[in-house]
């Protein structure tokens, strides 16, 4: 039994220390949270006698304030909070939350609601009417806080800028501290800090810290001044409060004794007998300052600056004269005519200067120009610096020379007329000038010639000097003219040479298209470069069909190819084709407009059509004729064979058998590495096989037709077919011609002549060469003939087999 009654004390002193006590002000809304630990419902008691107030997320209706109540609950979730609205007294008391679980203490959850109220009569004891405390600088000062606490107690807190300086629970709060400079004029507020509101009452006052004055006569603390000037000095101090006294004194023996008390002191034309220290005290309430400053009267210096020469050793020197005699030197400086600085040149200390000799300055320019020194004694001159300058212009003679500012490079515009400028300096002047270019051409008689100031590098520094500026005068007529041209000046110190290089600086020139070869889907084109003026040019392909007017560009990403093709075409369409260069300066004209027609589809359908049904049967039979032969069931076949400056035999049908067996085997491969070859405009030899009953052609580099038949000249129809020939660079005609041996002999021509690649006549099985074949030759055509012909000096050519 006690033990039950022990259990059930504890359990209530359990409760008792969970119990939220919170507090609000009337008329504020109330939250109170809980949640639910178990599957049974939540329910809400509260005063009096903790009556029901709700069960789950329902308020009883039955209450009298059931308006201002609610229970706040999502869907999902867990909790349920009761909400009061307008808390007033009848709200105080004591509410619970059953929430279920194992343990009672963990079921249920207390809160106790009390309506709290603001602390009142803050105040700052040392304030005065205006909000302002006074202390003394270094000095201890308190300053005072009281207030009338509301519900619940709060705390009281000094703080400055945000930052708390004193807090503790009281109703009185004393803050104790020694002002420094940096604390005059701050701001002190005190506030109150409860559990429901934080600083809900604040004042603040502002520092007033009484220090001592600070006085200044001079940051120097000597003064020089000329003598029979007047002399001010001006005592100047601060002081937050009202002075007691201000004097000046002198601090040296003196017939009378200063009567002033102003901040001024004022002594007219001043002399030797007035140098000495003055000093000015001023007190206030907090203590006493003051300051003393040194006069000096001296006579300023004058300074001038000669120079020697001695035997290669160039010295100037820097004379000074004045009182005291004592002087201080700065660096030497060196300008120019136009006083543009050069350089600084170290003092020996003394006021004398060694001009050192520099290789490739002082034997270019001599050392030309302004040298000046400044010397001091420390006396001023209207308030100016006390150094004091001397200078001295050194004129020294000497061969011309070239300004740093001359561009080796120049630019002109081809078929226009340019100049080439030279800017230069000479002392004394030119007696002869001359230009001569590659050709020992000179163009003395086209220039001008103007003094003027120039701009010229001397010892690293960019300046003005005085000089000349010769302009040539010449027409730019050829791409001849851009070329290297020396200028020589002379006076009668000696000679001195100059070399620009004239430079192209212009668009490039329209380039020129030489060949256009339409294919089914796709274009090829060559054209060739013209110059390009003076800069890295590139050439770009523009097309459009006939019935489009916007023009597509293709820009030719490599500037050492001289053909290029436009793929992706609709086959049996008409287009348009320029192409244009460009440079940095800009773009040339437009070539005129070419009109093409690119290949049908229905032609490339009638190539694979014929090649399947007379060209597939065809070459199963050289295959068959051909293993008999290596079995030996068929007699030796006759072979091409090729020797300078002679004929062959060539046997009907059976000679072409080898001939065409290897074309299958490798043409297919050659083909590419034809095209590519053309393509990048490589040395790499092509072979190809001549066979006169087959029409084939390899790439873009040799094609050729065979008939047994008698025909006329080919050479003779290919000239006047020329025009309408394009789509390869070289093409070989084969026709049987027969004598009384019935021999047969071939006609090649190419058309243009190749001048990129080497041709070969060779046999078909070694490949040893047997003819080179010289296009610098001419052959004569040969008349058409109504009756076989016997004549065997016809030129031959040998069959190129195509191999890797």
């Amino acid at each position: 039994m006690r033990i039950l009654q022990l259990l059930s004390l504890f359990l209530t002193f359990s409760e008792l220390l969970a119990v939220n006590v919170l507090y609000h002000f009337e008329n504020e809304t109330v939250i109170l949270p809980c949640d639910q630990l178990s599957n049974k419902t939540i329910v809400w008691t509260g005063p009096d006698n903790y009556t029901t107030y709700g069960y789950g997320d329902i308020i009883d209706p039955n209450l009298s304030k059931s308006k201002r109540l609610s229970i706040i609950h999502v869907n999902g979730s867990l909790q349920y909070n009761l909400q009061i609205r307008h808390f007033s007294s009848e709200d105080e008391g004591h509410y619970k939350c059953i929430r279920g679980g194992l343990l009672k203490g963990l079921k249920e959850e207390f809160f106790t609601l009390t309506i709290g109220t603001s602390p009142s009569n803050l105040t700052i004891v040392e304030e005065d009417s205006q909000h302002i405390v006074y202390g003394y600088l270094n000095r201890v000062l308190d300053l005072h806080c009281t207030v009338i606490h509301g519900i619940p107690n709060g705390k009281l807190v000094w703080k400055v800028n945000n930052k708390i300086l004193e807090e503790k629970r009281t109703a009185l709060l004393v803050y104790s501290f020694k002002p420094k400079q940096e604390d005059h004029l701050q701001n002190y507020t005190c506030a109150t800090k409860s559990d429901i509101a934080q600083y809900a009452m604040e004042r603040t006052v502002q520092l007033f810290v009484y220090m001592p004055p600070i006085v200044s006569i001079s940051l120097n603390k000597t003064l020089g001044i000329l003598e029979g000037e007047d002399l001010t000095l001006y005592c100047n101090y601060s002081s937050n409060h009202e002075l007691k006294e201000l004097k000046w004194q002198k601090m040296f023996p003196h017939k009378r004794p200063l009567d002033e008390r102003s901040p001024y002191l004022n002594i007219i034309s001043i002399n030797r007998q007035n140098a000495g220290k003055y000093k000015c005290t001023v007190a206030n309430m907090v203590g006493i300052a003051s300051d003393i400053v040194t006069i000096e009267v001296y006579y300023p210096p004058t300074v001038h600056v000669t120079f020697e020469d001695r035997e290669n050793n160039r010295q100037l020197n820097c004379l000074a004269n004045g009182v005291p005699d004592q002087y201080i030197y700065t660096l030497w400086e060196h300008r120019s005519e136009y006083s543009d600085l050069i350089r600084y040149l170290p003092d020996n200390g003394s006021g004398r200067l060694i001009l050192p000799t520099t290789k490739g300055e002082t034997d270019r320019h001599h050392d030309r120009g302004f040298y000046s020194c400044q010397a001091s004694n420390n006396v001023s001159l209207n308030d100016s610096s006390s150094f004091v300058r001397g200078e001295y212009f050194l004129n020294a003679p000497g061969k011309p020379y070239f300004v740093t500012s001359n561009n080796n490079t120049q630019y002109g515009i081809k078929d226009q007329m340019g100049n080439l400028t030279i800017d230069f300096v000479s002392f004394p002047e030119i007696e002869n000038i001359s230009v001569i270019d590659g050709d020992m051409k000179h163009y003395k008689d086209y220039y001008t010639l103007e003094s003027m100031s120039v701009m010229d590098k001397v010892y690293n520094k960019t300046v003005l000097v005085n000089g000349s500026r010769l302009v040539i005068s010449m027409n730019i007529g050829n791409e001849n003219d851009f070329r290297s041209y020396t200028i020589k000046l002379r006076n009668k110190f000696g000679l001195a040479n100059f070399t620009i290089f004239l430079r192209s600086a212009s668009c490039p020139e329209t380039p020129e298209i030489m060949k256009i070869m339409p294919k089914t889907s796709k274009v090829l084109i060559q054209w060739r470069e013209r110059f390009h003026g003076g800069f890295p040019q590139s050439v770009v392909i523009q097309y459009r069909r006939r019935d489009v007017q916007f023009w597509n560009e293709i820009p030719v990403s490599d500037p050492g190819m001289y053909t290029g093709s436009i793929d992706g075409l609709t086959p049996g369409t008409e287009y348009f084709i320029r192409i244009y260069s460009k440079n940095i300066k800009g773009a040339s004209n437009f070539t005129d407009m070419k009109l093409i027609r690119t290949g049908s589809t229905e032609d490339s359908n009638n190539e694979t059509l014929v090649f399947l049904v007379l060209v597939a049967p065809f070459l199963i039979a050289i295959g068959v004729l051909y293993w008999q032969y290596k079995m030996g069931n068929l007699s030796a076949l006759e072979r091409i064979s090729c020797f300078k400056r002679q004929q062959f035999i060539y046997e009907v049908g059976v000679g072409a058998v080898e001939n065409n067996v290897y074309e299958m085997q490798n043409n297919v491969e050659q083909h590419a590495v034809a095209q590519n070859a053309v393509a990048q405009n490589l040395d790499v030899p092509v072979y190809s096989s001549i066979d006169r009953r087959a029409n084939l052609t390899i790439g873009q580099t040799v094609s050729y037709s065979t008939t047994p038949k008698r025909k006329r000249n080919y050479l003779e129809k290919r000239k006047e077919n020329r025009a309408s020939v394009g789509q390869a660079s070289g093409t070989v005609n084969s026709a049987t011609k027969k004598g009384p041996d019935r021999l047969s002999y071939i006609e090649v021509s190419f058309e243009p002549n190749p001048n990129e690649y080497k041709f070969y006549i060779h046999g078909s099985e070694n490949r040893t060469n047997y003819v080179d074949i010289d296009f610098s030759k001419k052959v004569s055509s040969y008349a058409d003939s109504h009756r076989e012909s016997d004549d065997d000096s016809i030129p031959q050519a040998c069959a190129m087999q195509n191999y890797e």
